[in-house]
């Protein structure tokens, strides 16, 4: 954690409704700030640099002087926030965010963990800090992550985005190889080797860890059955999918349900020797 905010200070998470816009700051002392736009559009103006975000992006910021946000008038603004005070690696590394966007979609395993973070509230201790600080390292985490994601798809041709997004949206259709080189208008083998080029898999194995993934959010967050899952995540029967749910995340959809998500540890699932010396 100490190497994106100082260990003194730690992450600080918030959250404000502006009904008819306003202004926050200006701030003088040094911030590291990550700034989620539920709603509205406001200006940040960190250092010399001004920057516009809409409702649905997220924005990371360091400065050394001064930061400022303002919010459009008239307009509702919902503005969430985690920030601390800069750590070690602003001055004696490279940047997380290695050259990539500072500005990304919002997404809801982002907005996920700000809930986390604000839901922790303003209470001190020395378990619940520690509990509020894994929460606003693991949410800078995944911003970068998003951010590097982000880097790679302005360098993916278009064509191939068209696949994936397909893939994405028709998760629980009939998809084949040929239909999806013909979106692509590329020959089947072209595609698989665009799509593992640029992407790591190709789009057949892309769309089934894609099901894979969407049936345990299913498991831990609905209340539907197993067999309504695997037809709505593109499984054609229960039995497939639960073995599929077994190979992925080494449970059955039962067992994932009953352990909320939690996979043993290597030394537990697998029974490994340990020789000491």
């Amino acid at each position: 954690m100490d190497s994106i905010v100082d260990v003194g200070h730690g992450f600080a998470f918030g959250e404000a409704t502006y009904s008819r816009g306003g202004v926050y700051g200006p701030l003088s002392r040094q911030y590291v700030s990550l700034i989620f736009v539920h709603e509205g559009l406001i200006r940040v103006t960190c250092d010399d640099e001004k920057t516009t975000l809409a409702g649905g992006q997220a924005a990371f910021f360091k400065n050394d002087r001064l930061f400022l946000i303002e919010m459009e008038r008239d307009i509702l603004h919902r503005v969430g926030w985690c920030e601390g005070v800069p750590g070690k690696i602003w001055a004696s590394g490279p940047s997380p965010l290695a050259g990539a966007s500072p500005v990304v979609a919002l997404t809801e395993r982002l907005a996920a963990l700000l809930r986390i973070g604000v839901e922790l509230g303003f209470s001190s201790s020395t378990g619940l800090n520690d509990v509020r600080n894994a929460v606003g390292y693991a949410l800078y985490t995944a911003f970068f992550h998003e951010a590097r994601l982000s880097e790679r798809d302005r360098f993916v041709p278009r064509q191939i985005l068209r696949v994936k997004r397909h893939m994405d949206e028709n998760i629980d259709k009939d998809i084949t190889g040929g239909a999806l080189a013909a979106i692509a208008n590329l020959s089947p083998q072209q595609l698989i080797s665009s799509f593992r080029k640029h992407l790591g898999v190709t789009p057949m194995r892309y769309l089934w860890q894609m099901r894979a993934n969407r049936g345990r959010a299913l498991l831990l967050q609905s209340g539907l059955s197993v067999s309504e899952i695997a037809y709505q995540c593109g499984y054609k029967n229960p039995f497939h999918f639960s073995r599929h749910i077994r190979q992925n995340f080494a449970m059955t959809p039962t067992e994932i349900r009953a352990n909320k998500g939690y996979r043993a540890p290597s030394d537990v699932l697998e029974n490994p020797g340990n020789t000491a010396f």
